[in-house]
Order: C-alpha cells, then sequence, then structure tokens
C-alpha cells in the first residue's frame, strides 16, 4: 500500500512539475514576444516621425542650410535609436518578424546616412556622376527597408491571428516606396536640389554690424569722432551672423589705442553660439579716458573657415572727451 501511495506521489510530482514547467514556458515566451512588441512599437514611431520629416525636405521648398540640417540630425538621431533598441533589446524573442524589423532599421539607418552626406556634398560641390550614384544607392536602401518594414506588418498580423495576440497600433512607414527605380527616382532629387541650391549651399559670413557708445555719444565731428560725456564709457558690439550655419565659438578682439598709439585697453572674448541670421550685442567694460586725447576702439572678429567675405569683420571708431575751457 505504502509503494502504491509513493508511486502516486511520484507521479503527481512529475505531473505537476511538466504543467508548471509548460506554464513557465508558455509565460515565458508570452513576456518576450511582449516586450518585442513594445520595442517594435517604439521603433514604429520613431520612424513615422522621421518619415515625415524626410518627406518634407525632399521636396526643397523654402529651406535653408541650418533648417535642413538641422532636421537632418533630428531624423538620423531617431533612426539611431530605433536602430540601438534593437541591438539592446531586452526581448530574447527571436522570429521572421524580429529578422524583418532589424533589417529595415538598419537599411533606412544607412540609406539616411548616405542620402544626408551626399545632397550635402551635392551642394556644396560640383555636380559629379558618382555624387548622383551616391544618392541612388540611399534610396535604395531606403527602398529595402520600407520592403522589409512591409513585410514585417504583414507577418506579425498573421502571427496575432494565429496566436490570438494583442497588437499595438503600427504606423504605416515609407521613405520612397519605390524599388526598381532608384537612380530614377536619384535624378529628380539631383534636379530639386540643384534647382534649389542657394538655399542650401553652405555661407559662412560674421560681421561687426554697428557699435554704439554707453551713454551715447553727444554730438559727432566733421572727421566722424564720436564726442562723449566726462565718464566712464562702455562701447556695445553688435555681431550679426550672416551666413547660412551656426557659428560656435566666435573669437572677439577688442583694441583701444590713444592718439600716440598706445594700448590702454584690450581684451579676447568669445560668443559661444551665434544662429544664422543672428545677431548679439556685447557689451565692453567700463573704461575711463583722459580729456581733450583722441582714442580710437578697434573691434576684430576672427574669420571663420570658408567665410566668403572677411572685409566687414573689422571696424573701428574714435572717440573723444572735450578737454576743459
Amino acid at each position: 500500500m505504502n509503494i502504491i501511495r509513493y508511486i502516486f506521489v511520484i507521479i503527481l510530482s512529475i505531473t505537476i512539475g511538466f504543467f508548471a514547467f509548460r506554464f513557465y514556458d508558455n509565460y515565458s515566451k508570452s513576456s518576450e514576444i511582449n516586450t518585442f512588441l513594445e520595442e517594435a512599437y517604439i521603433i514604429s514611431s520613431l520612424h513615422q516621425d522621421a518619415s515625415k520629416k524626410y518627406d518634407k525636405l525632399i521636396n526643397f521648398d523654402e529651406l535653408n542650410r541650418d533648417e535642413f540640417e538641422s532636421t537632418f540630425i533630428e531624423i538620423i538621431r531617431d533612426a539611431q535609436e530605433a536602430n540601438n533598441i534593437l541591438i539592446y533589446s531586452e526581448s530574447n524573442y527571436l522570429g521572421t518578424e524580429r529578422e524583418l524589423l532589424e533589417i529595415a532599421t538598419t537599411s533606412w539607418l544607412k540609406g539616411l546616412e548616405t542620402f544626408q552626406v551626399s545632397i550635402l556634398n551635392l551642394v556644396d560641390q560640383e555636380y559629379s556622376q558618382l555624387l548622383e550614384e551616391s544618392i541612388a544607392e540611399s534610396i535604395t536602401s531606403l527602398s529595402v527597408g520600407d520592403k522589409a518594414y512591409s513585410n514585417f506588418l504583414s507577418e506579425i498580423k498573421i502571427k496575432s491571428d494565429n496566436e490570438n495576440l494583442f497588437l499595438p497600433e503600427f504606423f504605416n512607414i515609407e521613405y520612397t516606396g519605390i524599388e526598381s527605380n532608384a537612380y530614377q527616382f536619384a535624378e529628380l532629387i539631383v534636379d530639386r536640389a540643384i534647382e534649389n541650391k542657394s538655399g542650401l549651399f553652405l555661407r559662412r559670413d560674421i560681421s561687426v554690424t554697428g557699435a554704439e557708445f554707453v551713454p551715447e555719444s553727444i554730438a559727432t565731428t566733421e572727421e566722424g569722432y564720436r564726442v562723449l560725456l566726462d565718464q566712464p564709457t562702455s562701447l556695445q558690439l553688435v555681431i550679426a551672423n550672416e551666413g547660412n550655419v551656426e557659428e560656435t565659438e566666435v573669437l572677439v578682439l577688442i583694441l583701444v589705442t590713444d592718439e600716440a598709439g598706445e594700448t590702454v585697453y584690450e581684451k579676447r572674448t568669445k560668443l559661444n553660439t551665434i544662429g544664422p541670421f543672428e545677431s548679439k550685442s556685447y557689451y565692453l567694460d567700463p573704461l575711463e579716458i583722459e580729456k581733450g586725447i583722441l582714442y580710437e576702439w578697434f573691434i576684430l572678429v576672427e574669420e571663420v573657415e570658408n567665410e566668403e567675405d572677411f572685409e566687414d569683420n573689422i571696424y573701428s571708431v574714435k572717440a573723444f572727451i572735450p578737454p576743459e575751457d
């Protein structure tokens, strides 16, 4: 009797263990697929936003260089984030759906990075067949991504129907929607870019557009000298970025000399950033000068790389406090 009871206990334990294992295995698989679906939804959201921005950019309507570059930085950042989600995935789910999504994210990222570099090279350099081929290559990569993502949507829908899975709302994403005529589409893109080249062409130009004494000068002589009040005087500089890209670490040199050519004030300063078509004011330290002596304020903004016009980087103004009667 004890033997029968012992055997029964063993069989019961094995049965419970079997079903517990099956339950854990099913739960584990369910958890893995759900985590994958959550990650896939984030990827879908990122690329839906990126593809909309991309579609607007390739029309090249009323775009300037800074807007084009900053928008593309956002697009690439979203594509990289989407790609990293699968690289560092918290899900061990392996299936056709995951493979298709990986192909889509890597192809989209490669295509976007190649397109960004190729278009800017096309705008900044002379046209060449190699540049057009590079653009066509980027479009092909984007098309591969589009096709892989479309197949992912089909496969995940089938899996959902077969296994009664709840799916998040995946977005329909299409960067190009083409496969066989990438070169023809590249020609169209090249024509659009060249047509709008004036707005996208890299133009760099920093200038000193004006200066005003603080307090304001009370008069100007026939020679153009400013007449100042008898008190410490500052100078407000207006420095402008007349180019179409943001400039960083713009160096400014200020010298004040007397009529004998002796330096009475010298300062080097730096503007951390100045955006395209933006102006910034900078105030010099208040300076006490002697009455009856003519002083010159000399301002030099160091030219930036490949600057088009650096003659307006220099500004000077002469001023004095009238001598006592």
